[in-house]
């Protein structure tokens, strides 16, 4: 599980880096245009919303309330990788297992599938 909070950190703060300095130097209304008005440029916008999408469908899998997963899903909107690095980050923070992880405790429960015994101090969720 470590290997996957450190890649949800990295992304996260990569994604921050990329946001401020892109708030910084340029403007989001005049390059928006110039992105929209290139095909290519449309269709990398296309993919990523819906390479997004697929990504909210495992977040709405997993979580119990449809207003997290709607919560979610305005986040991953706006701010794109950010959301789904912060939402990675404390899903595998608050995961035992890698299948916990996958399918989230409540379904985890619901499959009757029982838990090993919580990770020992400094086993790797000190992350």
């Amino acid at each position: 599980m470590r290997p996957i909070r450190w890649f949800a950190v990295v992304v996260v703060v990569a994604m921050l880096a990329a946001i401020l300095g892109a708030a910084t130097t340029a403007s989001l209304p005049e390059d928006g245009s110039i992105l929209l008005g290139l095909a290519w440029g449309r269709v990398t916008l296309i993919d990523l919303y819906l390479a997004f999408a697929i990504v909210w469908l495992w977040i709405a899998y997993r979580e119990a309330s449809p207003r997290r997963s709607v919560a979610w899903l305005v986040a991953t909107i706006v701010t794109g990788s950010l959301a789904l690095g912060i939402y990675l980050l404390v899903a595998a923070r608050r995961a035992t297992t890698p299948l916990e992880l996958l399918v989230g405790p409540r379904r985890l429960a619901h499959l009757g599938i029982q838990e090993p015994p919580p990770e020992t101090p400094g086993s790797g969720r000190d992350l």
